[in-house]
């Protein structure tokens, strides 16, 4: 019973440590280094503590391990899914069709979205292409690919992570 309850104490200090850990990653790629900061000294102090439990116990197990890595795993996966719930961020969308303009245009602007247009060519066709640039709120981005999808299911999509962004409109 020893074993479960220390076993549980690890797995879940682990949870918590590396969801922290992955958060202030996501936080110091947007430039937010004072949250990052503090989040960063929780996440090593709880690391340690896990640590010092895991290494100075007497209790001889492969369990102790498996909580560990498990832990490690889940906390990856937690912090991922929190930090795109929780940090605020756009993303760039280039579009490239060759459908017709108005209808995949029409489409965003129905739907709230802001976007420059440029008509251009492909490298090996003649055909007119379209290029289509757009700053998207991340929690939006799925709701933008499906849009531009059921316009042109043959679009050319990229998503691309935006630091930092001046001026503008967004939509929506």
């Amino acid at each position: 019973m020893e074993l479960f309850y220390l076993c549980i104490k690890i797995f879940c200090g682990r949870l918590v440590d590396v969801t922290l850990s992955t958060l202030q990653t996501m936080l110091l790629v947007k430039g937010k280094r004072n949250y990052a900061t503090i989040i960063g000294f929780i996440d090593v102090f709880i690391w340690f503590l896990v640590v010092r439990e895991a290494l100075n116990t007497d209790i001889k197990s492969i369990w102790i391990a498996f909580a560990y890595a498990g832990g490690y795993a889940a906390g990856t996966f937690t912090g991922s899914n929190l930090s795109k719930r929780v940090i605020k961020g756009t993303v760039g969308v280039q579009v490239v069709t060759k459908n017709t303009k108005n209808k995949v245009t029409n489409a965003i602007k129905a739907s709230g979205f802001s976007a420059s247009v440029v008509e251009c060519k492909g490298i090996h066709e003649e055909d007119t292409n379209y290029m289509i640039g757009a700053q998207v709120d991340n929690k939006r981005l799925n709701e933008f690919k499906s849009l531009i999808m059921n316009a042109d299911k043959n679009a050319f999509i990229t998503v691309t992570e935006s630091k930092e962004i001046l001026n503008g409109y967004f939509g929506k």
